[in-house]
């Protein structure tokens, strides 16, 4: 029995090797994972949202620091059209609670519980946030948080928010911080 989490574990670690991270200018890869508070999202639902993806966990020191940035980011955007979608990848989702409340955040995360949204992104840096234009195309993606890196974030949400349906630029950046 103590061999089936491991073979667990390296299936997980084979999958995410075959899957190539989503780049700006790809389509966002569609999931369905239940909040904390027992909600269904479906990220297709978000369309005609700009929606800013974030991989997290409650262990992770940057991530830590990048939460409370991503709380003001829902608060001065979220009535304009942005929708901050938090995937905690956590292996209790306790402990995810326990933070947010701690620093009275009030993101509802979305638990990763199988990792199989986190596979599909190909994610092995935390924290690693997408922008998601309306029409559900990644248009910015980042590795990491450093504390300037919000003001890149605001740019980039403004810039989507005001677009249409119009080509909007693209683009990948990384910080030196990050929790992996």
């Amino acid at each position: 029995m103590k061999l089936l989490p491991l073979l667990i574990l390296l299936g997980f670690l084979m999958q995410a090797s075959l899957a190539k991270q989503p780049e700006p200018g790809a389509k966002a890869i569609d999931f369905s994972l239940r909040s904390y508070r027992g909600d269904v999202v479906k990220l297709s639902d978000l369309q005609g949202k700009v929606v800013l993806l974030d991989f997290w966990a409650s262990w992770c020191a940057p991530c830590r620091e990048e939460l409370p940035y991503l709380d003001v980011l829902r608060k001065t955007y979220g009535k304009k059209g942005l929708v901050v979608v938090a995937v905690n990848i956590d292996n209790r989702p306790q402990n995810a609670i326990d933070f947010l409340n701690k620093y009275s955040i009030k993101l509802d995360p979305l638990w990763d519980k199988r990792k199989k949204v986190i596979a599909a992104y190909d994610v092995s840096t935390m924290p690693t946030t997408f922008l998601i234009d309306k029409t559900g195309i990644i248009r910015f993606v980042h590795s990491g948080f450093e504390a300037e890196q919000y003001q890149a974030y605001k740019q980039q949400i403004e810039l989507l928010l005001k677009q249409g349906r119009s080509e909007r630029r693209t683009t990948r950046s990384s910080s030196s911080k990050n929790g992996s």
